[in-house]
């Protein structure tokens, strides 16, 4: 028990002196010492909860994240599975976080793992606490960070059971109500034989849907040029997800739709 202790409080400094860097590790030593003396309450599956980690540094004044001024960053992130749907995930949780514009660095999928690094321009690094928070959502989670530098980071994410972000669940229910959009509807669904898509009234839907797999792969795309107020498909094998949109433009679903599955 007291080596277990032992290796787990190395483990979680080490993570800690990864992320805010040499200068600002031996300025809180002690403090951080103090902080993760009861390490194994930062471990999750006999992994550092970086959540919970990166949310004790926040509280008390040590995850530093202010650039000072403008500055062009550079963040790559690792991910060991899905490729599809983390790019996907990423992007998507990078705008909600407040992260508008990036450009992409570099992008790299080997043995079904993705390597992605974008620049950005920000006064603040990418808030590791809300990254993990959001990246949780979707099953995902941060298994190392690494600050390189004053301007660079790296990030490791477990993403072999992740979801697809802010996806609305048809697999507990039988029929979804949605609301106007602001992107194309993603819905889940598990082992069904079709779906019945109703448009309500005041929309003028051209229908635009694709159904992908668990690894977000296309399987089957359906799109109509013809106004529809109704529309009944059969579901793929294997469909796991079902993009809705409209082949035009969103605004034709300014009054949502409703969805059956069967």
């Amino acid at each position: 028990i007291i080596t277990l202790c032992i290796n787990s409080f190395a483990g979680i400094n080490e993570s800690v002196l990864n992320m805010i860097g040499n200068s600002d590790y031996n300025t809180h030593r002690n403090l951080i010492n103090h902080l993760f003396k009861d390490s194994r309450n930062f471990y999750k599956n006999g992994l550092i909860d970086y959540t919970k980690v990166t949310q004790e540094l926040q509280n008390n004044g040590i995850l530093k994240l202010d650039l000072g001024s403008t500055q062009d960053i550079e963040v790559t992130f690792n991910f060991n599975s899905n490729p599809k749907k983390s790019m996907k995930n990423l992007s998507d949780i990078l705008r909600v976080i407040g992260y508008q514009n990036f450009i992409t660095q570099g992008e790299a999928v080997v043995n079904n793992q993705l390597k992605w690094t974008i620049k950005l321009k920000t006064a603040a690094a990418i808030n590791p606490l809300r990254l993990s928070q959001e990246l949780q959502g979707v099953n995902c989670n941060i298994v190392d960070i690494r600050r390189e530098g004053n301007y660079k980071w790296s990030y490791s994410i477990d993403s072999s059971n992740s979801t697809i972000y802010k996806a609305e669940d048809l697999t507990n229910v039988n029929q979804l109500s949605l609301k106007k959009p602001l992107k194309p509807y993603i819905i889940q669904v598990g082992n069904i034989s079709s779906i019945t898509i109703n448009s309500n009234a005041g929309n003028s839907w051209y229908p635009n849907v694709i159904f992908y797999d668990n690894d977000f792969k296309i399987i089957e795309v359906v799109e109509k040029e013809s106004l529809h107020k109704s529309l009944k498909l059969d579901v793929p094998n294997n469909t796991k997800y079902i993009k809705i949109d409209d082949f035009y433009s969103l605004a034709n679903l300014k009054r949502g739709l409703n969805i059956t599955k069967e």
